[in-house]
């Protein structure tokens, strides 16, 4: 049995009980996790976990507020990078796959719909709010440029989304089977593909 009676006191129970939810959703699926499968994960009595999570559902809300922040990081740091507004929507793209390989648990989670009313949890909405505004800034400034196309912005937001999830989770659960991913770096492969897709966008 794994446990981790020794590897925690009091004051960090909470943060062994969501790294070890995470290994549970590392090794199987949304369906194994539960509070009675944290406590056995982490080591701990059944009782435990009910002082930080009041259920499932509860627990599941923290690890989709704490993805969230990581891959808003990853979002602020790739369009840190450069001040041309094509080149800061690649690097955005990039970042949302590199999020999904580096975080796969937390990336699983987020978009999987296991949380049936967001609007009952603050936090889940202003988190969402906050990662679409950084999305909603650099489109709009591609928007401006000459070459742009004359469609709706959110269409365009939604269109790059559909691209860097879809390539995102190609990669992730491994559906390629082209030798592509085999002779090449996967992040190669990621920032070619969004590239292709946002220069013909943007600049015809």
């Amino acid at each position: 049995m794994n446990t981790r009676k020794s590897t925690y006191h009091h004051g960090n129970l909470r943060e062994v009980l969501i790294t070890s939810a995470l290994e549970i959703l590392k090794e199987g699926t949304i369906q194994d996790l539960s509070l009675r499968a944290l406590a056995r994960k982490a080591g701990v009595s059944q009782t435990a976990p009910y002082r930080h999570f009041e259920d499932k559902e509860a627990l599941i809300v923290v690890l989709i507020l704490e993805g969230s922040a990581i891959m808003q990081e990853y979002m602020k740091n790739a369009i840190a990078i450069s001040d041309d507004p094509v080149e800061r929507l690649i690097n955005l793209g990039i970042s949302y796959c590199d999020f999904s390989q580096d975080h796969p648990a937390h990336f699983r989670l987020m978009f999987s719909g296991n949380v049936e009313d967001k609007e009952k949890y603050e936090a889940l909405v202003e988190a969402d709010k906050n990662g679409s505004e950084i999305v909603e800034v650099i489109v709009s400034e591609c928007m401006k440029l000459p070459n742009a196309p004359q469609i709706k912005p959110e269409i365009v937001r939604l269109a790059c989304w559909s691209l860097v999830h879809g390539l995102a989770n190609l990669i992730l659960n491994d559906v390629i089977r082209d030798d592509i991913l085999i002779k090449r770096d996967k992040r190669t492969v990621v920032s070619e593909v969004i590239s292709f897709y946002t220069k013909t966008m943007f600049e015809k």
